[in-house]
């Protein structure tokens, strides 16, 4: 049996071990066999993979339930007797046999050591362990862990606990305006994990949004996604910031509402396939299973937040299945015409825009001289003044500047004078290919906007426009001279 001299020994000894621990309990009520308890932080070398079964989705914790390490120092020890060591986590995410085998490593390690004070090692072995979560994804032939639905509360609530307490302990230079700043006022982002800090990213959205530039809502460290950058898969690159981040940052909840329909309206616009009211007091988009109306963005997950373009070969195969008036035998029914407004709930018919006016009445594509004299203004103003890109047909204007063009709605690289797609690598080979004859050598023409030099020659479409619209004007001069010239 130990004498009160080993009891004080030992005593002092495993104080010692405090003096490193800080977070360590002492229990000196028995002074025969003193105890201590100490919780052990969790943290994998990488995100660990889990699934909660039966679900399918899987979840990557940086940290989980920490160990709770309970030793009692019984008679003898050390030169006799191994402490008596009990592992346990809550919930407990470890299995049994994973748990014995720890508490068993200290009698290994006891035995290692020849009888020698060893908890000090047995702690430190505990902790690099936990960066491999002990073996546990090594058993496993995928990799990924899988445990119980009724774990996924808990688990999931300490990772984000811990990150966001160890984050906001932490120290950070911003990525925009390169000052230290503490965790507590930075942000973290998602995909990425660039940190900076919350005004600067304040600031920076809430500009975007306000001018509608929603394609610049995202990260904004200029390596972000780039070949090298450990930090971010490159697919995610161009991903716009979530809504549901947005307002984790915080934006002001009708910045983040103002955010989502902007970038609905983008790509509804950009789909061929979208209708809209064709009351000028409305305007409103049709009910569509693509493009959902948003009503509670706070609600709103990454997933439901994604609306995907149509692909080409979708866009084809949407063309080839709609049914087609003229192609259709008459007294075919067209109830696939029938759209209604999300906004105004009008039920009209998609193809000649007019109220809905039954199954069996056959129309057709309103012809040019059905529109009313706004929508022709419109028309020619857009057809007159702006060049489209070639990928998503969006009317572009030049302001200023050269006549390489980057689409603000798709970032396509294109020529504003012909039209033509070009390679983003190197633009500018577009005007010095001799071949070019329209666009040879013609990079800074109508630098100052096409709108202030109508001499400008265009190509394309806008060349056919230009040309109408000059002989137009020419045939009413050649009228006017002829009404004001005198008879003799």
């Amino acid at each position: 049996m130990a004498t009160a001299g080993g009891a004080a020994y030992v005593t002092r000894g495993e104080r010692n071990i405090k003096s490193i621990y800080p977070e360590l309990t002492l229990d000196l009520r028995n002074p025969a066999a003193p105890a201590a308890s100490i919780e052990l932080l969790t943290a994998p070398a990488r995100p660990l993979p889990v699934v909660f079964e039966p679900e399918e989705a899987v979840q990557r914790l940086s940290y989980l339930p920490p160990l709770l390490l309970d030793i009692v120092l019984a008679e003898g020890y050390p030169t006799k007797r191994p402490p008596i060591l009990i592992i346990s986590t809550t919930p407990q995410w470890l299995p049994d046999a994973v748990l014995r085998k720890l508490e068993k490593e200290g009698e290994t390690l006891w035995e290692e050591y020849g009888g020698m004070q060893m908890l000090f090692a047995y702690i430190s072995y505990l902790q690099e362990a936990s960066e491999s979560v002990f073996g546990i994804a090594n058993q496993v032939t995928d990799g990924i862990v899988r445990l119980p639905m009724s774990m996924k509360d808990a688990l999931v609530h300490v990772d984000k606990k811990l990150n966001k307490d160890i984050f906001e302990k932490g120290t950070f230079d911003c990525g925009i305006c390169l000052e230290p700043k503490k965790g507590a006022v930075c942000h973290r982002m998602q995909r990425c994990n660039h940190v900076f800090c919350v005004p600067c990213l304040q600031d920076f959205y809430s500009n975007c949004v306000k001018e509608g530039d929603v394609n610049s809502v995202k990260c904004l460290s200029p390596d972000c996604g780039k070949s090298g950058d450990a930090n971010v898969d490159r697919r995610t690159q161009e991903r716009l910031i979530s809504p549901k981040e947005l307002l984790q940052i915080p934006l002001p909840l009708e910045t983040v509402q103002r955010f989502v329909n902007i970038k609905r309206k983008k790509k509804m616009e950009a789909d061929p396939s979208m209708v809209f009211c064709p009351r000028m007091w409305c305007q409103g988009a049709i009910r569509s299973e693509r493009y959902p109306k948003v009503t509670d963005v706070s609600r709103l997950d990454e997933s439901d937040d994604e609306y995907d373009e149509p692909s080409k070969q979708e866009q084809v195969e949407k063309k080839d299945a709609d049914p087609d008036s003229n192609a259709k035998p008459p007294g075919t029914p067209h109830t696939d015409r029938l759209v209604i407004c999300e906004d105004c709930n009008l039920a009209f018919c998609k193809v000649c825009l007019k109220a809905w006016h039954g199954d069996f009445i056959r129309c057709k594509d309103r012809e040019r001289r059905e529109l009313t004299e706004e929508e022709e203004a419109s028309l020619r103003y857009i057809l007159m003044n702006t060049s489209s890109c070639p990928t998503c047909n969006v009317p572009c204007q030049k302001a200023y500047g050269c006549n390489h063009m980057k689409c603000f709605q798709c970032k396509s690289h294109f020529c504003y004078l012909c039209g033509a797609w070009l390679d983003p690598g190197n633009p500018y080979k577009h005007f010095n290919d001799p071949k070019k004859k329209t666009c040879y050598q013609r990079l800074m023409d109508g630098a100052e906007g096409d709108m202030m030099n109508g001499e400008i020659q265009f190509a394309g479409r806008r060349a056919a426009e230009q040309q109408a619209d000059f002989w137009e004007r020419e045939v009413f001069r050649m009228q006017m001279e002829e009404f004001d010239t005198p008879t003799s």
